[in-house]
C-alpha cells in the first residue's frame, strides 16, 4: 500500500506516513522504498502523476568482464592412418580406434577411425605413441 501511494498517487513519503495512521514516520516509508529497490522517485516516474502510459526502462549496456587471449594449441602431430579407415561400427576386433577426422558438430556419425591392426589395445603402436600419458588398459 506505501508503494501505491508513493508511486502512483505521488504522495511525499511524509504524506504516505501519515495516511498510514499512527506507528508509521516518514523515515519508516523511506526505509521501505529502499528495501524494494525504489531510491529516486525522479528515476522511476519521468511523465507526470495524472498520465497512464507504460514506463519504459532506457536500455542497459552490459559489459564482460575483461577476457584473456586464447593460448594457442601446440601443434598436431599428425600420423597418418595405419589401415583403411572405417567408420566406428565399421570397425573389427583388434582395430585401431584413433579418430582420423572431425566431420563437424552433428555429424559425428561420420567420424573415421584409423582402422590399422592394434592387436588387444585401443590403438596401433603409431597412435598409441601419441598417448604416452594415458594409461594402457591391461588386456
Amino acid at each position: 500500500m506505501a508503494a501505491r501511494l508513493y508511486l502512483d498517487e505521488g504522495l511525499s513519503a511524509q504524506d504516505v506516513a501519515l495516511a498510514l495512521g499512527e506507528g508509521f514516520s516518514r523515515g519508516a516509508v523511506v526505509s521501505k522504498m529502499r528495501r524494494i529497490g525504489l531510491f529516486k522517485r525522479e528515476l522511476i516516474r519521468t511523465e507526470p502523476v495524472g498520465r497512464c502510459s507504460p514506463r519504459r526502462a532506457p536500455p542497459v549496456e552490459r559489459r564482460l568482464p575483461p577476457q584473456r587471449p586464447p593460448i594457442p594449441l601446440p601443434p598436431l602431430r599428425s600420423i597418418p592412418p595405419t589401415g583403411v579407415p572405417a567408420a566406428l561400427a565399421d570397425l573389427g576386433c583388434g582395430a585401431c580406434r584413433w579418430p582420423i577426422d572431425d566431420p563437424g558438430p552433428g555429424r559425428m556419425h561420420l567420424v573415421l577411425f584409423c582402422a590399422g591392426p592394434a592387436g588387444s589395445q585401443a590403438y596401433c603402436p603409431d597412435h598409441r605413441a601419441l598417448t604416452a600419458r594415458i594409461p594402457e588398459v591391461p588386456a
